[in-house]
């Protein structure tokens, strides 16, 4: 009935499964991917319409998941790809990411150091499977979404970075988050070898003078914290704010004014 040839059915029907919010998702997305093209155009209205709220729900729920907002990283990036893309199966992201463990984990002896880790985890997402650095359109918000990132195989370094965390906790290697002012990037968590590299850049490796220079050439200043391990909340809110400088900068400020209500939400807002 959604599309009556009536427009004020198609109104009335539009509303109630607003109404109905999250109870008629599961219905609304079978019909955005099997529907008739028009079908799925007014579909995907529907979904857009209900999303914000529900999502505003499950951010709420994710901020209050564990003290000192360290959250689930994972679960907040796949969160954002659903505002992104409402319409995706977003199921996908964990499914490929276990692809991924499972054939590198192949490829890792029993004892290896945290050098060689690094070597092969980076030859395996930045060479064999040809993740890259998106610089040709760096501000394309897809390099932030993470399942077309995914897809599409090209990112920027925050949403690079935390593709090798997910990959790496996968396999138990303890690849932790760098949040360098400008730039960020990813280092093997050993307190005697820590070893830093750039995803960004193929995993390019870096020593601490390396993310000095890289942090100075950014015109900023490099403090000894900013190389311990980032915490995850604050790695969430840095992608969702880049999203935000992006969407302002552009005609979607709507897209900026409700990822800055999420923000709000993770950081203790109601």
């Amino acid at each position: 009935m959604i599309d009556d040839r009536d427009e004020f059915v198609r109104s009335k029907v539009r509303d109630q499964l607003i109404e109905l919010g999250a109870d008629a998702l599961p219905f609304l997305e079978i019909a955005a991917r099997t529907e008739s093209p028009k079908v799925r155009t007014q579909v995907r209205e529907v979904i857009r319409a209900i999303f914000p709220k529900q999502l505003g729900e499950e951010f709420r729920h994710l901020a209050v998941s564990s003290p000192g907002g360290n959250w689930d990283l994972e679960t907040g990036v796949t969160l954002l790809a659903r505002f992104g893309h409402p319409e995706e199966e977003t199921g996908r992201i964990g499914q490929t990411l276990d692809r991924l463990a499972e054939e590198l984990s192949g490829r890792l002896p029993d004892k290896v150091s945290p050098g060689r880790a690094v070597e092969i985890i980076s030859h395996f997402l930045f060479h064999e499977k040809g993740f890259e650095g998106n610089e040709t359109d760096f501000f394309d918000p897809d390099n932030t979404y993470f399942g077309r990132m995914l897809e599409r195989r090209r990112g920027i370094p925050i949403s690079l970075s935390a593709l090798c965390i997910f990959v790496a906790r996968r396999v138990r290697l303890p690849i932790v988050g760098v949040g360098l002012p400008g730039h960020y990037l990813v280092k093997y968590d050993s307190l005697t070898d820590p070893v830093f590299f750039d995803p960004f850049r193929r995993g390019r490796i870096l020593s601490q003078d390396d993310c000095a220079k890289l942090t100075e050439d950014l015109g900023y200043k490099l403090e000894e914290y900013h190389l311990g391990a980032a915490n995850h909340g604050e790695t969430l809110v840095r992608m969702m704010n880049n999203l935000v400088m992006i969407y302002n900068k552009g005609p979607e400020k709507e897209k900026a004014r409700q990822l800055g209500e999420y923000i709000h939400i993770l950081l203790g807002g109601h």
